[in-house]
């Protein structure tokens, strides 16, 4: 299948066009679909079944990890076996922590990846407190560490990603930003302006996290603060996802809603599971925006309206003791948490709702509620909603709908409560409608949602796993989990497995299971509880951030884990 462009009318200008070998993004070009490997780029023959597989499954860009002068080396040995078999694919050199084996990989690769994070300094594990230089100290460091990277770009005519990771902030950033989006954009903007000012302009950006919500407020903040006539191309993407369900879910979060908005030039969907896996998926979410024959039913100028008018609303409601179901029902706005007691509302159709003026209380009184479907959207919230307590959204693309009405609504009638249909739709529709409500719940449109009785329990599932990666309200245990590399130190999908297996009770908790100590302790900064890699068959166990059992044996790991958990009065 052949990646989709955007149709006309998204809400951003086209971004620069960037070749990679024979291959181009940006500008008008299809969107991009990568992966990465997991072998050790060193392992010739695994990186090339790897290699095969992703070729095949169609993946369009392919990273391996360069750790070491070694892997570095084996990279013409797997270029051989790539032109013996006739596979033509970019390969993206992934370098940390070493600036000469990013100048080196320039010679090999058609596109280098660095992190601003790591790229001069050692890792923030070292043992010693790392020595933390003022800002403009570091920016000349950073300067004079690209000058050669910038001259061996332009002699090998190959591209770069500027890999922003929220995890891995340069200490620079954080003490002058905080660990934030904000932070996560200056170190963007820094690098941007450090390779441009050397005459150097392919470049790819990504501003990853593996909170879903974290990466949209940092794309569109970008968005707003990068103001070149001609935007830098985006590489989309949520680190760490996990797996099953709700790894593709965090994907759908983080990556679809900005695709939707027209954010996006390539797309890597990041899963603990082979890596023709992550490509089906990335396929299916393009698809799923850019095919449905809702897409057309969306008013165009809402597409069109500038990003950074709007931003991550995450608007609080003002209402006070909305009651659905009588006095004694359920309490929502204001007066109750965002943490709503469990609860179902049952309904007779897919499309009939059976809510009336006596169901709706304020204060022990009845009131009206104002319905909102795909006909009513034009007139917004009419002249006579003053009398109304709350409103519906009973319409199948909600997203810029709920936008359009916060756009245009007056200031003294924001504190009305919303809530939202859960609409029942064809299968092949269903994706394009989970990235709607995803965009909703990301942006805090609604107060509430109503449940068809006859959703599947299938349906259910995914609504559930949607609340839980917009924040919105957890569910189960949430897992941070790398999706293996060649740094990766054991079988990280065989432990991740076992580890849900023992904890997925545990509501709330975040536990991260990370491959290699390099990104680990970083990227699991969210985590309550950390399971990193350390050495062959070595395990480091974290409690936030701080590393509390150092060098277990994996063997024992998982059960270290848990008895960490229950020390620390978590477990139940």
């Amino acid at each position: 299948m052949e990646s989709i462009k955007y149709p006309l009318g998204y809400g951003r200008s086209l971004s620069r066009i960037v070749k990679i070998g024979d291959l181009k993004l940006g500008g008008g070009f299809p969107i991009r679909i990568q992966s990465m490997l997991s072998s050790p780029t060193s392992d010739v023959t695994g990186c090339f079944n790897e290699i095969r597989a992703l070729d095949k499954a169609g993946c369009e860009m392919i990273r391996l990890t360069v750790p070491s002068r070694r892997d570095l080396a084996a990279v013409p040995d797997i270029r051989r076996l790539m032109r013996e078999e006739g596979i033509v694919r970019p390969l993206i050199a992934d370098v940390h922590f070493s600036p000469q084996l990013a100048v080196d990989a320039c010679e090999f690769f058609e596109k280098v990846r660095i992190n601003p994070g790591n790229y001069s300094d050692r890792p923030k594990s070292a043992a010693g407190k790392q020595e933390r230089s003022n800002f403009e100290e570091g920016y000349e460091k950073l300067r004079d560490a690209i000058v050669p990277l910038v001259r061996n770009l332009k002699k090998y005519h190959r591209a770069l990603r500027i890999g922003v990771n929220h995890g891995s902030l340069s200490s620079r950033m954080i003490e002058q930003y905080g660990d934030s989006p904000s932070g996560m954009v200056a170190s963007a903007l820094e690098m941007i302006e450090l390779f441009e000012s050397q005459g150097f302009d392919q470049l790819v950006v990504s501003l990853k996290s593996s909170n879903p919500i974290i990466v949209q407020k940092a794309y569109r903040l970008l968005v707003e603060q990068h103001t070149d006539d001609i935007p830098v191309a985006l590489h989309l993407g949520v680190t760490e996802a996990g797996n099953d369900m709700m790894g593709r879910i965090k994907s759908l979060v983080g990556i679809g809603v900005l695709l939707a908005d027209g954010l996006g030039d390539t797309i890597r969907v990041s899963l603990t599971e082979p890596g023709p896996n992550e490509i089906e998926f990335a396929k299916t979410l393009i698809q799923s925006i850019f095919d449905s024959s809702l897409v057309a039913s969306v008013d165009k100028g809402d597409w069109e309206r500038p990003l950074n008018h709007r931003g991550v609303i995450n608007r609080q409601s003002k209402a006070d003791g909305l009651i659905l179901g009588g006095q004694s029902g359920l309490k929502i706005g204001q007066a109750e948490s965002s943490r709503l007691p469990d609860c179902e509302f049952k309904f007779e159709s897919d499309f009939v709702y059976r809510i009336s003026n006596e169901d709706i209380y304020i204060n022990g009184q009845p009131q009206p509620l104002y319905i909102i479907t795909d006909d009513s959207i034009g007139d917004l919230i009419p002249e006579d909603s003053s009398q109304c307590v709350a409103v519906l959204d009973q319409s199948r693309v909600p997203l810029h709908r709920l936008r359009t009405i916060y756009h245009k609504i007056k200031t003294g009638r924001a504190g009305l409560p919303i809530g939202l249909m859960v609409p029942v739709t064809p299968e092949k529709e269903n994706l394009f409608q989970e990235i709607q409500l995803a965009g909703v719940l990301s942006e805090g449109l609604v107060d509430f949602l109503l449940v068809p009785e006859k959703i599947s329990s299938t349906a259910l599932t995914r609504l559930l796993c949607l609340l839980q990666a917009t924040r919105a309200r957890m569910i189960t245990t949430d897992y941070i989990i790398c999706p293996s590399c060649g740094r990766t130190l054991f079988d990280i999908e065989k432990t991740a497995a076992e580890i849900k297996r023992h904890t997925d009770h545990l509501k709330g908790l975040k536990i991260g299971v990370m491959g290699c100590i390099v990104n680990g302790p970083g990227e699991m900064a969210d985590a309550d509880f950390g399971y990193v890699g350390s050495g062959k068959g070595k395990v480091d166990l974290y409690f936030g951030q701080t590393r509390v059992r150092r060098g277990i044996e994996e063997s024992e790991a998982v059960e270290k884990l848990i008895e960490l958990i229950k020390e620390k009065g978590q477990w139940h």
